[in-house]
């Protein structure tokens, strides 16, 4: 019994300091290239070095940390390659998902993808970028999911932490406001059951988001040299 309790607080412990790590890199507070030094993480956390270390090597999994001969762990740098040809996969699947949902969509479905583009036009007018941010996530995840095809949800679940670091860093550089209009015929084209323009709409859409994103992570890199 003492053995198990032991275990669940190690496993916590863990998870809290994963968690917290995760969040601190997609949020930006831990920015591109830094070091992530285990002594000071374990410190910082009151751990030892072994869920740190543990960690830091299921972050490296999801490739927002790399490490580097002689100098350890760090935040994975943000480049245009890399959200490149993670947009260009995005494209892909969201754009078949987009397909797949206008097949499935049902009336509830369609009055909550409305309610997250009214509200994140609002919070856009209101200065809130990062509700902003999360409704115009919950917008595609949710049209993820009505595609009803579990090897899709999980290819996209695989790069959606990465996306969200994109989003969230680029969009203090100005947001697209194009996007809600491109929202709005996405929905129609999927209530419509027109499979085949949802499909194209959410392709555009996403092909259009990583010139943005690009535009704005060339601003940040020079921002961040400066």
């Amino acid at each position: 019994m003492g053995e198990a309790m032991k275990n669940d607080k190690k496993s916590n412990l863990y998870e809290q300091v994963y968690v917290s790590i995760k969040e601190a890199i997609v949020k930006g507070v831990l920015s591109p290239n830094e070091r992530l030094r285990e002594v000071r993480l374990a410190e910082m956390f009151d751990t030892s070095r072994t869920p740190v270390r543990e960690a830091l090597r299921k972050l490296e999994k999801e490739r927002l940390v790399t490490f580097e001969p002689s100098i350890g762990a760090k935040v994975t740098e943000l480049n245009d390659e890399t959200i490149t040809s993670i947009y260009e996969c995005r494209s892909v699947l969201e754009g078949l998902a987009a397909k797949k949902a206008a097949l499935h969509i049902r009336q509830e479905d369609y009055y909550q993808l409305s309610e997250y583009i009214i509200l994140s036009r609002q919070y856009f007018q209101a200065g809130n970028i990062e509700q902003v941010v999360e409704k115009n996530t919950l917008f595609h995840e949710t049209i993820v999911k009505l595609s009803r095809n579990p090897a899709l949800i999980q290819m996209v679940e695989h790069v959606r932490t990465e996306i969200l670091r994109y989003r969230i860093i680029t969009s203090s550089f100005g947001f697209r406001t194009r996007g809600f209009d491109e929202h709005d015929a996405i929905l129609e084209a999927i209530n419509g059951q027109d499979p085949d323009s949802a499909e194209e709409l959410m392709k555009k859409h996403i092909q259009e988001d990583l010139q943005n994103i690009l535009s704005g992570l060339n601003q940040y890199s020079v921002n961040f040299n400066c």
